[in-house]
């Protein structure tokens, strides 16, 4: 059966909430939506999520799961430890899958988590079944499951995750406009762009804070970009520097034949003369010798 679902935000989502079947809590009204629940999952942005879990009425969560689903994970398992005493359950997660998926309503057929993975650390659990009960969700839609601490999830992902919203925070719509016919590249740079295109810019601020290699990363990406452009400035000069050689060789190739068909004729000239001149007394010997025979 369907477990029941509560939402609490800052924002007025009510309409929202009945649209999709869940009760909707505004933020005055926490001690209410706390009340009934036994996991609370917590879907902030990392550079928000301190100060959201220092403002909840921590014995309002004993007894309870909680869940936070950030993009890095060392952090929030930090806070949420100093903030919670043992009798609060921690899970520490990253389903690998945001809003630009799980809100794609233009797609016909239903949206599948089929293969994507979902990164846990079962932080602090007392009550296992429950916990197993919740993760479950993701398993029955065939999630690839990962469990791994939440400092190993940093190290291995914190840069590629950084690098990805990067890219598609670069690659906007004007850089990829559509196209009849589209490549594979160019698709799944399009589908790259789309993904960050949906999560907020305090979302990926949080990868950029909370990861110490980000600055050397924006770094890298710059210089980069630099050793293309020289690339690319590199090749057009030769290519062009190419060209002039080749339009310097045609033009003293021109010239030097027209100097050799100006020797040829020049030669043809003198043999010309040369044979004038040595033909001329030769007609008038026999032209003489024929009148004394006669």
């Amino acid at each position: 059966c369907a477990l029941p679902i509560s939402i609490i935000t800052r924002h007025m989502k009510s309409k929202e909430a009945e649209e999709i079947g869940v009760d909707y809590y505004p933020m005055f009204d926490m001690m209410s939506f706390l009340s009934d629940l036994d996991v609370v999952i917590i879907a902030v942005p990392m550079i928000e999520f301190e100060d959201v879990v220092s403002k909840l009425p921590v014995d309002k969560l004993r007894g309870k799961l909680v869940v936070e689903v950030c993009p890095l994970n060392s952090h929030p398992k930090s806070v949420m430890l100093q903030n919670f005493g043992p009798d609060v359950d921690i899970l520490c997660s990253n389903p690998m899958f945001g809003p630009s998926l799980s809100d794609n309503n233009e797609s016909p057929s239903p949206v599948s988590w089929d293969g994507l993975p979902m990164i846990y650390e079962k932080v602090r659990i007392a009550d296992m079944r429950r916990c197993d009960k919740f993760l479950s969700i993701f398993e029955r839609e065939r999630c690839q499951m990962v469990e791994m601490t939440a400092e190993q999830h940093d190290a291995s992902t914190s840069d590629a995750e950084f690098v990805t919203h990067l890219t598609g925070r670069l690659l906007d719509r004007q850089l990829l406009p559509p196209t009849p016919v589209m490549s594979k590249e160019y698709a799944a740079l399009c589908d790259v762009a789309d993904m960050t295109a949906a999560d907020s810019f305090d979302l990926f601020y949080g990868m950029f804070k909370y990861n110490s290699r980000a600055k050397d990363l924006l770094k890298k990406m710059r210089e980069n970009i630099a050793k293309v452009e020289r690339q690319l400035a590199a090749k057009e000069a030769y290519l062009a520097a190419s060209a002039e050689m080749k339009n310097n060789d045609r033009k003293q190739l021109i010239e030097e034949c027209k100097i050799l068909l100006r020797e040829v004729a020049s030669s043809s000239n003198i043999a010309a003369k040369v044979e004038e001149k040595d033909g001329k007394p030769a007609e008038s010997k026999i032209t003489k010798t024929s009148q004394k025979e006669s």
